[in-house]
């Protein structure tokens, strides 16, 4: 049995002869930060990051949320927010947007914020909602003649209306 080993970060303790087995010498299992106990390239780039602070309204048990980059004074507010996470993440871009800590969020609550869901721009038949349809052209009319012949008529395969 080798030696034990501590990661600096999140504490967990790892026989040496495991860490050779798995070819992981110099990286923790459980948390993958550097077992070296030195500052890692990934925690330079995160140095300009802040502290979010994500609050629940109490009022609906939190499922209506909001994401803030200042605290609020729960001692005045308590009534009406509660504190569901505090964690760091990128301040606002240019434009003001918090759309990076939002994904940093993301990662502990999934569902928070979701992304907005792109537009469905299919073609739907507005009778029963079917998305075949045949393209046909007007052809010739008693009452027209050939007016607007050229421009083509859809036919849902399911219902047969002309839409």
């Amino acid at each position: 049995m080798g030696r034990m080993i501590l990661c600096p970060h999140c504490r967990s303790t790892f026989d040496e002869d495991i860490l050779k087995k798995k070819n992981s010498i110099n990286v923790c299992l459980v948390c993958g930060e550097s077992l070296l106990g030195d500052s890692d390239s990934s925690k330079d780039d995160q140095s300009d990051w802040i502290t979010w602070y994500y609050y629940g309204h109490k009022s609906d048990n939190g499922k209506t949320s909001s994401l803030r980059d200042e605290p609020i004074d729960l001692t005045q507010h308590g009534d009406i927010f509660f504190l569901k996470k505090e964690f760091k993440a990128p301040p606002r871009d240019s434009a003001g947007s918090a759309d990076r800590a939002k994904k940093v969020l993301r990662t502990y609550y999934p569902n928070a914020f979701p992304e907005p869901k792109k537009e469905d721009t299919t073609v739907h038949c507005p009778f029963c909602g079917y998305h075949e349809f045949t393209l046909l052209n007007r052809g010739y009319s008693i009452f027209t003649g050939f007016l607007g012949s050229d421009k083509v008529k859809r036919i849902c395969n399911r219902c047969k209306m002309q839409f």
